[in-house]
């Protein structure tokens, strides 16, 4: 295993950057990503507590945010507090946020500043009025932040993550610092904004409104930047500069580990974007018993869920349906092909009948029920959705018979029985699943992933382009037309297996694959989205593309032009 660091000139890159951008009220941009850290939002009031582990979490998210020390060698005095959105070629006493307070307590200043500037009409920060302790956000935060504080100008994700992680050790394989690979460049970069979008619990509407996430990687090395080159970046007034010491103890006033462990960077790395993995989702759905899966077409629902149920000792399949029946599903009369009545047990009631046998106690079932809110639930369950809870046993309105002939008068579904569904969120029938099932089931959220898109790809044919980038900017453009999250395309519609390479599995991109691709399932898509309004397609995709170009090299510059910029 070998350690690697975010590259110095990474940093400097990044403090480069901020350097050169233009933000009002700087250090109020900062403390938003601290109150992000300490899950802040805009539904419900949140406590601030700066006092015991509490104080000395959040004093480490603010070192990671503005500490101009290294706190493995270095202890922070006064001035040592510097938002990168505050940075200034020439630092004065007024840049630093609390300055004239050493670092280990500027935390205890932070409520001053919330209670003194932040709680006004035109910031984002709103008091709880019969609790003065707990704070949330405005509810138009997002647009507030990225209009009046940020002058219209996105934070680019990649140096915001090179700064945030300037003092981090990474650990990872030796393969890492033996082969300095673009690929491995791209899946640092991927590591470190995922980890950042973790720690300050960045939205998808944060992301999509405030940031730019294609500013280029974040490369690494096995040397770290020091505190001293990170200050030496900088001139200062008289008066303002740094007061910084040699360690001699470990810090005590805040969470003292500065490093990303194998297994974490391992997981970060992994292609799943946002999504919960396959490992999460296994778990989850042990010990709850029964997950929903929620989000737009494409992303990934059903292929986790095949994954899923590998581990699994029996399993069952079912689409619902607007024709789908409580007789087909728990059971009710029937004709055999002799014209007589038959009392039968539906799908559901068999296969938990049969898992219910004493033989079968050990044995994992799995129930599937593909686009859940596609049925009328409580028509299909009827007063069996009763047993959903899991500790009720329902009476039968009718006496049903198994297949194996067996007399079955009432319903609970046995311990051994998980139920996994999925429902596409850009469905609107979703609103008729929420009351029956909301509260019974747990709900995991999947979002669009152009990470495996990247992940499954070969483009040594295609020059200059990344279709996963390429996504981004379709669903960047969509919500910014739509405005709705859950239009978004799924990165299946960006997965051909028509073009796979039979060899590699990768999908070898060409010019031509990418403009059929485009041409033929991207675009009818954004029609159906848009039906009826001309002017959203055109400005999703311009004029152009609407047309189907059918020159590649046109095409390709279009597509650059539009999407890629």
């Amino acid at each position: 295993m070998a350690t690697v660091y975010v590259d110095p000139v990474c940093v400097k890159d990044s403090i480069d950057f901020f350097i050169s951008q233009e933000y009002t009220s700087p250090e109020q941009i900062g403390l938003f990503f601290l109150f992000k850290a300490n899950k802040f939002n805009s539904r419900e009031y949140q406590t601030y507590d700066a006092t015991g582990a509490q104080k000395a979490r959040l004093t480490r998210y603010l070192y990671d945010l503005c500490a101009l020390f290294d706190a493995k060698q270095e202890n922070g005095g006064k001035y040592v507090s510097l938002f990168p959105f505050s940075m200034d070629r020439t630092i004065k006493k007024t840049t630093y946020y609390n300055g004239g307070t050493e670092f280990k307590q500027v935390i205890g200043r932070v409520k001053d500043t919330m209670d003194n500037t932040l709680i006004d009409d035109g910031k984002y920060l709103r008091k709880d009025e019969l609790d003065g302790s707990k704070y949330k956000f405005a509810p138009n935060y997002v647009d507030m932040l990225y209009s009046d504080f940020l002058k219209g100008h996105r934070i680019s994700l990649q140096k915001l993550a090179a700064w945030y992680f300037r003092f981090y050790a990474f650990d990872v394989d030796d393969e890492w610092v033996e082969n300095l690979t673009a690929d491995n460049f791209e899946t640092f970069t991927r590591i470190c904004t995922k980890k950042l979008i973790e720690d300050l619990n960045i939205t998808a509407d944060e992301l999509s409104t405030m940031f730019d996430t294609t500013d280029g990687i974040i490369k690494y090395s096995q040397t770290g930047i020091t505190g001293e080159e990170i200050r030496s970046k900088f001139a200062y007034e008289t008066n303002a500069t740094p007061e910084v010491f040699p360690l001699t103890a470990p810090v005590s006033y805040m969470f003292s580990d500065i490093s990303i462990t194998r297994e974490e960077v391992t997981n970060l790395a992994a292609p799943h974007g946002d999504n919960i993995t396959e490992e999460e989702l296994s778990e989850l759905l042990i010990d709850t018993r029964q997950v929903v899966l929620s989000g737009p077409p494409g992303t990934g629902k059903s292929y986790i869920s095949d994954k899923v149920k590998v581990g699994f000792d029996h399993s069952y399949l079912i689409q619902f349906h607007p024709n789908l029946t409580y007789e087909q599903f728990i059971g009710g009369s029937t004709f055999d092909e002799n014209g007589v009545v038959h009392p039968k047990a539906g799908v559901f009631l068999e296969f938990c009948h049969e898992a219910g046998k004493a033989e079968n106690a050990n044995q994992k079932y799995l129930f599937m029920i593909d686009e859940i809110n596609r049925g009328n639930v409580s028509k299909i369950f009827g007063e069996t959705i009763l047993a959903l809870d899991r500790e009720y046993t329902v009476q039968l309105p009718t006496t049903l018979i198994s297949k194996d002939g067996t007399t079955i008068t009432e319903f609970r579904i046995p311990e051994n029985v998980f139920i996994l569904a999925t429902m596409n969120s850009a469905d609107r029938s979703i609103a008729l699943v929420d009351y029956a099932i909301r509260r019974r089931f747990a709900f995991v959220d999947f979002y669009p992933n152009s990470e495996v898109v990247d992940y499954e790809s070969d483009y040594s044919l295609l020059d200059d382009i990344k279709v996963g980038k390429v996504m981004d900017g379709i669903n960047e453009k969509m919500y910014s037309v739509l405005g709705d999250a859950d239009l978004l395309l799924g990165q299946s519609y960006f997965l051909p297996k028509w073009a796979r390479d039979e060899v590699s599995g990768k999908i070898k991109w060409t010019p031509q694959i990418l403009k059929r691709l485009f041409n033929y399932y991207v675009i009818p898509i954004i029609e159906e989205y848009t039906y009826g309004n001309k002017r959203y397609l055109q400005n999703i995709l311009g004029d152009k593309l609407v047309g189907r170009i059918s020159n590649e090299e046109e095409f390709i510059e279009e597509l650059k032009a539009q999407l890629l910029k």
